[in-house]
């Protein structure tokens, strides 16, 4: 500022016609704007843009919304964008229809009424993986074989495809995910002369692969050219292969529900299908975040949600303390897992839960992690009583089983 001030003298001194005193006038001036005016412009710009935003939702409100998610990917966690959209959308009457490789357009874009999720937006799928996307979606595939071989020639990696059908966008051929996920990389561990008469077996055997497999284990399949499908020796280099995509499956399809969810909310941001209340629907005392804020202070509560923030403090009294934000498809809540130390009848009494909890385990509860809370309502928080962060863990890829 000091700067400009030197400028204003300088150029004042410079024209004789100008009084000197005109300087500190203009300096007032420039001065005044910067400490109010300028503040205040921006206050009714930034008013009247809200007012704009607020009518546009309550009046065009599926394509505000159409909008809001189209421009999620340009933001620095998409998904997490995602996430807060879906949640208001049910108060509109609005849907997120689930992606699928049939109806789905690239972007996300608008169907009688609702919102079809675009196949850009499931996390994992390139730039360069959506150009094969466009070739797979142009091939003719009636079949789930035949989608296997469309997606391989049009260069589609197995990861992408175990990740489109894990988000649910192969849902039409009514298969379980995971078996459809092993399926798919059985069939692109095959050799090209293995496909093709698979491809030919796949209505005999109405398109169960592993079935398939099973007989040209026994050496009951001959292929075209009046040889064995599979030799001993190929089908043990081949089962080599396959023995950890069966790991991955056997873990998952324990939990079915479970993974549908997760990999939902994994890859897409949200889960279309179910939430967490209904994956563990058996435990009817649970409440969602919605349910929890209508019930009164001190009130007993338990919920399940996913982790989105969480950080250990100290207070100001010397009680170490765990902040944690919990979520789940209706909203989120602030939770305090706390150690307190009160005088109680003239003696001090501590109530130690974060070092309970740590004693109890071997780390504390992050960002992502899927917890169960057991938690006394306050004012504007939950006062953690127990926690358990859930251990059934989702196999994704190989790597996740190291």
């Amino acid at each position: 500022m000091p700067v400009w001030k030197r400028r204003i003298e300088e150029k004042v001194l410079k024209d004789d016609n100008i009084p000197d005193e005109v300087s500190d006038i203009l300096w007032k001036v420039a001065e005044d704007s910067a400490n109010y005016s300028f503040n205040k412009s921006h206050a009714i710009s930034y008013a009247t843009l809200s007012a704009w935003t607020v009518y546009l939702k309550f009046q065009y409100p599926l394509n505000f919304f159409l909008s809001l998610l189209k421009i999620s990917k340009f933001e620095p966690s998409p998904h997490e964008e995602i996430s807060k959209i879906s949640q208001e959308l049910p108060l509109f009457d609005i849907e997120l229809l689930s992606p699928d490789l049939a109806l789905s357009q690239m972007d996300f874009s608008t169907e009688e009424g609702n919102i079809r999720f675009g196949l850009n937006s499931v996390k994992g799928v390139s730039k360069k993986s959506l150009a094969s996307l466009r070739d797979f979606r142009e091939s003719d595939t009636p079949t789930k074989f035949d989608i296997f071989m469309a997606a391989k020639q049009s260069g589609l990696n197995i990861g992408i495809v175990s990740a489109l059908i894990q988000a649910g966008a192969l849902s039409s051929y009514k298969s379980n995910r995971s078996l459809l996920v092993l399926e798919a990389q059985s069939f692109n561990l095959l050799t090209d002369r293995e496909k093709r008469n698979i491809l030919e077996l796949g209505a005999k055997y109405d398109y169960k692969l592993l079935n398939i497999l099973s007989d040209a284990r026994d050496g009951k399949l001959l292929g075209d050219d009046g040889k064995l499908l599979m030799k001993p020796t190929r089908f043990e280099t081949f089962k080599k292969k396959y023995e950890p995509y069966k790991s991955i499956y056997e873990k998952n399809r324990k939990y079915e529900k479970f993974a549908n969810w997760y990999f939902e909310t994994k890859l897409l941001g949200y889960s279309y299908s179910t939430n967490l209340k209904e994956v563990f629907s058996s435990d009817r005392a649970l409440l969602n975040t919605e349910e929890v804020k209508k019930m009164e202070q001190n009130s007993e509560v338990k919920l399940i949600g996913t982790i989105s923030d969480a950080f250990k403090r100290t207070s100001k009294n010397g009680n170490d303390y765990l902040k944690i934000t919990i979520e789940d498809e209706r909203g989120s809540l602030d939770c305090l897992l706390m150690n307190s130390r009160r005088r109680v009848r003239g003696s001090w009494q501590n109530n130690n839960r974060l070092d309970r909890y740590l004693n109890e385990n071997d780390s504390l509860p992050e960002k992502g992690n899927i917890v169960l809370m057991r938690c006394t309502k306050g004012e504007d928080i939950l006062f953690v009583e127990g926690l358990t962060v859930l251990d059934k863990k989702i196999y994704l890829k190989l790597s996740d089983l190291k």
